[in-house]
């Protein structure tokens, strides 16, 4: 019995020794990950992404007695997929979105809508909710396009990486890869780009002929903003990234737009528009680093008739 225990002994130890890690490797700075994920997205051939997108936004009314009190919640859910060729200048990009409109005592209001696009050099074939093709044309070369970086997330998520400050949240493994999970310091350009959020929130549904007042200070102190990176700790490459976003406040319109002089002129009276809560997640996941892509426009799409920006221009001009 004894032989047997120390025979088990030394077979544990021996396992022990055969899957015990060698000495760890330091961690990166929140420095050094962000000047190697900008050089590891330059040299980046291809990937794909899978983003979601939710939004919601909730509108307490204020106006007429039935309504006071109201509350009417707009809820958009976006869904991409994405596979990108950076190399061979091709992408292809399929998203759904869809928006529900609730309201008490009337029925939920919802619209679906699905779009598809290709972009094969300077080519753009766009897919409409009814199915039907269209082919822009750019009259830039296509080398002039996606030089720009245009197409490349990857690289714009690096460069977002790369203009905040980190900080290192531990470690967490993604889609198998060992990452580095990292959370974004919220900066005063987080706040300016929500101001810019809020006031396009009031200003869209007017097509932007009422100007929104939004007390900013209000809006900074009921605000939650929370940014997350995962940065793989092999390709130093971003392979997911989360944000949430959350406030309220209580705009008015103080202006309204002159039709005649094309000008925003100051209401005598602004108007209330009640208390909006909003909150925005997002979720993108990026993976298959330079693997092979297999991207080609549908028949249908080759096809269609080609527009080109000379045309659409001209078109306008004529409708004006």
């Amino acid at each position: 019995m004894k032989r047997l225990l120390l025979v088990l002994i030394l077979i544990a130890v021996a396992i022990s020794g055969c899957t015990e890690k060698g000495p760890s490797v330091a961690d990166k700075s929140a420095e050094e990950l962000k000047t190697l994920s900008i050089a590891a997205a330059e040299n980046l051939t291809s990937y794909s992404l899978k983003s979601s997108l939710t939004q919601m936004i909730k509108h307490n009314s204020i106006g007429t007695n039935e309504s006071i009190g109201q509350t009417t919640t707009y809820t958009e859910n976006d869904e991409t997929i994405q596979s990108v060729d950076l190399s061979g200048y091709k992408s292809k990009k399929s998203y759904s979105i869809k928006t529900i409109a609730e309201r008490p005592g009337y029925p939920e209001n919802s619209t679906t809508s699905q779009i598809e696009v290709y972009q094969v050099g300077n080519s753009t074939y766009f897919k409409d909710g009814s199915g039907n093709w269209t082919h822009l044309k750019d009259l830039t070369s296509a080398g002039e396009i996606w030089e720009k970086g245009n197409f490349n997330q990857v690289k714009a998520q690096s460069a977002m990486i790369n203009n905040s400050q980190m900080e290192n949240a531990g470690s967490e493994t993604i889609d198998g890869q060992e990452t580095y999970k990292m959370k974004i310091v919220t900066g005063i350009a987080d706040y300016n780009n929500l101001y810019d959020i809020a006031f396009d929130l009031v200003a869209r549904p007017t097509n932007y002929m009422a100007m929104p007042s939004i007390n900013k200070t209000e809006l900074n102190e009921t605000s939650k903003i929370e940014k997350i990176v995962w940065i793989s700790k092999d390709s130093y490459l971003p392979v997911k990234y989360q944000s949430s976003v959350s406030f309220e406040m209580k705009p008015e319109l103080i202006a309204a737009l002159d039709l005649n002089t094309g000008q925003m002129m100051k209401l005598n009276q602004s108007i209330r528009l009640g208390e909006i809560s909003v909150s925005i997640e997002t979720d993108d996941l990026y993976y298959d680093f330079d693997k092979p892509t297999d991207i080609a426009p549908p028949e249908q799409a080759l096809f269609a008739p080609v527009v080109t920006p000379t045309q659409i221009q001209t078109q306008a001009a004529v409708q004006a």
